[in-house]
């Protein structure tokens, strides 16, 4: 009886060591995608790189409004990026819910301003 509990403990060991593992990669990935979209947000913003949102909207969105919607569109993305590298950093240090809260804030707002700006400049 001894001999298998013994056994037992060993395997929770084992999976409480993949299961670290597995914690690491998904903050590592959530940081590696939080740092893509935020790259994306600041080419798109501050560097006005209008055809990386999609190639027909440099042809819709006149010349004058281009800055306008480039402020507002790249805001919108960048701040997706940064709220998904809170989320990593969050996950990472406390392995809650709270994680996916901020993304979930980031996301709704970044996506309502990326759409605000779809509708106001896309002629």
């Amino acid at each position: 009886m001894i001999f298998l509990k013994t056994i037992e403990m060993s395997f929770d060991f084992v999976n409480e060591e993949n299961s670290l593992k597995g914690d690491i990669i998904a903050v590592l990935l959530m940081g590696a995608i939080g740092l893509i979209f935020t790259y994306l947000g600041y080419m798109i913003w501050i560097k006005e790189r209008i055809d990386m949102i999609h190639s027909y909207l440099v042809e819709k969105v006149s010349e004058e409004d281009k800055k306008a919607f480039c402020k507002l569109s790249g805001l919108g993305v960048f701040i997706i990026g940064i709220s998904i590298l809170i989320s990593a950093v969050i996950l990472g240090a406390t392995d809650s819910v709270k994680s996916f809260i901020c993304f979930v804030i980031g996301f709704i707002v970044g996506l309502g301003m990326l759409i605000a700006a779809g509708m106001k400049y896309n002629n």
